[in-house]
């Protein structure tokens, strides 16, 4: 899961409704993450090389596995209204060689990496060493949340505002634009960069409100007629029923 506008929050929905059908789910990050708040559920797994067998245990009894190498600092929650509760900590995840090896001993286990970070911003720009993406990957969700459509862009709207300021050629304060959106989302060195050719392409498009932004669906048309995405998912991952619609091509 790479991109900004709700990474963390699809990953935790979509680990437990797996779990709700009686299946494995590991969340993980090759970057850093904040530590959520586990469910009743749920476990957390520290761990610089972690073992297989230790981890299919752990799984029989709590089906919602948080996995990372260590806690990394201490930090002060950023005053955001997440829905997804976290802990005053950042976890730091696994090299993708060591989640290639975990893949392949753990066959029926779910994985839920995050690749990057995006700072709580709707719309995500990748700094050079950005996204840390394993190459074994089946499939890459690439996110951006459409609340952000006619924000002014700035620090609290997107992700690496200077890089965005260069490539979409808008100065800071201008208003974002569904064009814009889709220049990141379909750019092979932005939204798509590091995504594995064997991998298939979603688009993960959030929203808060339940009633479909007026401007989703023409943002999916024009995602999918770029050729690299399979589908676009639009979500309001607050609401009870999150997903809205289900474009594809």
């Amino acid at each position: 899961m790479v991109g900004a506008g709700g990474k963390t929050t699809a990953a935790w929905r979509i680990q437990a409704g797996l779990a709700e059908a009686g299946k494995r789910a590991i969340i993980t990050t090759t970057t850093k993450m904040m530590e959520p708040v586990l469910p009743d559920d749920g476990a957390l797994m520290l761990a610089a090389r972690p073992d297989a067998a230790r981890i299919a245990r752990v799984l029989e009894a709590a089906p919602r596995l948080i996995l990372a190498s260590r806690r990394w600092g201490e930090f002060a929650l950023p005053d955001l209204d997440h829905p997804v509760p976290s802990r005053p900590f950042k976890l730091e995840g696994l090299p993708p060689d060591t989640l290639g090896e975990l893949f392949a001993r753990l066959p029926g286990v779910t994985w839920l990496i995050e690749a990057d970070g995006a700072k709580g911003c709707g719309l995500k720009l990748p700094d050079a060493h950005e996204p840390v993406i394993p190459r074994q990957v089946t499939s890459v969700v690439v996110t951006a949340h459409l609340d952000v459509l006619g924000q002014p862009l700035n620090e609290t709207t997107v992700h690496r505002v200077a890089d965005a300021v260069r490539v979409l050629d808008a100065p800071v304060g201008s208003r974002l634009t569904p064009a814009m959106l889709v220049r990141v989302l379909t750019d092979e060195a932005l939204g798509l960069k590091g995504v594995p050719r064997q991998s298939r392409a979603v688009a993960l498009l959030t929203q808060r409100e339940a009633a479909l932004h007026p401007a989703a669906l023409s943002v999916a048309e024009q995602l999918l007629s770029k050729e690299r995405y399979e589908r676009v998912v639009v979500a309001a991952l607050r609401a009870r029923e999150p997903v809205l619609d289900v474009v594809m091509r």
